[in-house]
Parts: structure tokens; sequence; C-alpha cells
């Protein structure tokens, strides 16, 4: 499962359960026997702490939790790290795999804790990538260093006979009949499970010709979605893919946030649809205002949390940005575009 605004959204709503939402964030890197022995620790800690009701939930959410470690380390799960949630209440227990170890937590609260989720997200959002040479297709998804195969097509698109004349062109004919029909294909799949996974930004990689012409077969929205086109064998290892995109990527991620930024500073300047500091972007946040929040990675992790959470449950996105913006430094760290502005007076 990646993270994605939906995952976070359905997180950010077990907070409307009176149930007790059991959040946990583990870091694999140092191994799973340091894992489990601070799942352990933090146990000890918490139980004594709770009431009858409340030790008995998050005793069945643990069963949970344990669960889905034991599938993780049989199925070989190596990552750097996992995050785990239950709300019996609201019928839901979930694991993640994350990109980079997190900060250890372990949490019992009345909602779910967001934050590193949100963060991750908005660092290493996943990325659909279409490969697709004449022998073939690939669909995938990317996020960081995690790469999963969604589906494969296998075709062959016949390349075109020596003969001249007539023929080479009756050959021609029916070769730009197969490459469409392919892009079709391939077009369509893409399509189902990208819409189906939230992408935001396409990838796409092979060769020339057949890439072209499935990119002339995508709905509108997918072509404005593509941040590159890079040429690539098919048949090349994984890893090095990843790493041959990952400088595109970032300047993806790089470009968005500036366009962000001229944005805000533009809307703010005009008194139009921003707004500056704490107080203003939650009262935004709890009049369901808000189109993108925007964050400093350094605020306070409490009030970062607190943000985030209220801005899932109303379907905005989240932005962290680097320090630098000075409207926004000078205004606690936060700000927020707006959806629509309500009259004054």
């Amino acid at each position: 499962m990646f993270i994605s605004e939906e995952l976070l959204r359905k997180l950010s709503r077990l907070a409307e359960t009176d149930r007790t939402v059991l959040s946990v964030y583990l870091d694999t890197s140092r191994g799973w026997e340091h894992a489990e022995k601070f799942i352990e620790t933090e146990t000890e800690r918490l139980l004594p702490a709770l009431d009858d009701n409340e030790r008995e939930y998050v005793e069945v959410s643990l069963s949970f939790l344990s669960d889905y470690i034991k599938k993780k380390k049989s199925g070989g799960f190596d990552g750097p790290g996992i995050a785990f949630f239950a709300d019996l209440g609201a019928d839901f227990t979930g694991g993640i795999e994350l990109t980079v170890p997190p900060e250890p937590l372990f949490a019992v609260d009345n909602e779910a804790h967001i934050l590193q989720l949100a963060l991750e997200l908005d660092e290493y959002e996943p990325v659909g990538i279409i490969m697709a040479d004449a022998s073939g297709a690939r669909i995938l998804i990317t996020a960081g260093k995690i790469i999963e195969d969604n589906e494969s097509l296998r075709t062959k698109i016949h390349h075109l006979s020596k003969v001249g004349g007539w023929s080479q062109m009756r050959y021609q004919r029916r070769r730009d009949k197969q490459v469409k029909k392919f892009a079709q294909e391939v077009a369509g799949a893409a399509d189902n499970i990208f819409r189906q996974i939230g992408i935001g930004r396409i990838l796409m990689a092979g060769r020339d010709r057949i890439i072209k012409a499935v990119e002339t077969e995508l709905a509108k929205r997918w072509r404005e979605a593509i941040i590159d086109k890079i040429s690539w064998d098919l048949d090349a290892r994984d890893d090095e893919f990843v790493r041959k995109i990952a400088p595109i990527l970032v300047e993806a991620e790089r470009r968005q946030e500036t366009a962000l930024l001229e944005r805000f500073i533009a809307e703010y300047r005009r008194k139009g649809l921003a707004v500056a500091g704490i107080e203003n972007t939650i009262s935004a946040l709890k009049l369901g205002q808000v189109d993108t929040l925007i964050i400093e990675k350094d605020i306070e992790p409490e009030l970062a949390e607190e943000l985030s959470s209220l801005a899932e449950t109303i379907s905005a996105h989240v932005e962290f940005i680097p320090q630098g913006n000075d409207i926004i430094a000078k205004s606690g760290g936060v700000g927020a575009l707006l959806r629509y502005k309500i009259r004054e007076g």
C-alpha cells in the first residue's frame, strides 16, 4: 500500500469515532528484533495508564499489528520502516511500507497520528510510470526507492519489411494500426490504475515512437500530468531505473513548490484566495475554505499534526516547504490557498 491523499483522509477521519486509535511507526532499518523490542517496551509503558476498556482495545489492536509484522517478515520485507494504524470502533486496521526510516512512535489517542505520512507523501509522492516499446509495456507506481509493477502488456509489433513499393506501404499501414491498437490498450490500462491510486504525476519511458503513440491516446488529464519522457530498455533492472529517475522526480517536486509559492504570494498580495498565520489558517480549515495547506517543515510537530489532520478531513492538499518564504515565515510558518472567500460583514 502506497501513501496517498485518500489514505490520509481515511486515517484523519478515524478521529470522528469514540474509540481508541493505535498509531505505530517502526524503524526496521536496524532489523525486526530492534523494532519488536520497541513495541514491547512501549506496551509495558502504556498499558498500566489505560482503563480496562482501553486496555482491551489496545491488546486486540496489538494482535492485528503482530499479524501484520509476521506477514511482512514472511514476505521478505527489508525496507526502512512501516506504519500501522488500528481503530476497532471504525473497523479499520492497516499498515503501510515507508520509503525512509520514521521517527519511532507508539501512541494511543483519540485520533491517528498522520504527520509523518503527510511529510513522506509530500517528499515522495507516488508517480505513475508507463514503459513501452515494440515488445510490450509495463505500468508501474514508484515512490522513493519503492517500485511496484501493476500490469504488464506483451505484444509484438512487426517491424517493416525491407521490400519496396506497394508492399512497403501495406506493411507500414499494418504496423501503424498495430501501434495505435497497442497504444490504446496501454492508455486504457494506465487510466484505470492511475485513477484508482490517485496519481498526480506521470513519467514515460521506452522507445520514442511507441511512447509518443501512447501519449496521444492518453486522456487530457494524464497528458498534462507528464513530467518527463526518457529513453529506456524494458529489460533493464528496476533499481537502475529508480536511480535514473530520482533527480527527475526531485526536480518535479521543486518546480511544484515554486509554482505553489508564486501563486500564494500573488493571491496574498491582492487579498485574494490566500491567508497566512496560525489563527487565520485554522479558522479557514474549520470552515472548509482551504484548498492547499502550506506548512514550513520545521514548525512545532504538534501544531503540524493538528493542521495536517484538519486539512485531510476537508480533503485539502498539504504541502510542506523549506524555510525561505518571507510571508509564511513571518506568520508562524503557516499559510493556505483557499477554495473560496467568505464575504466580510
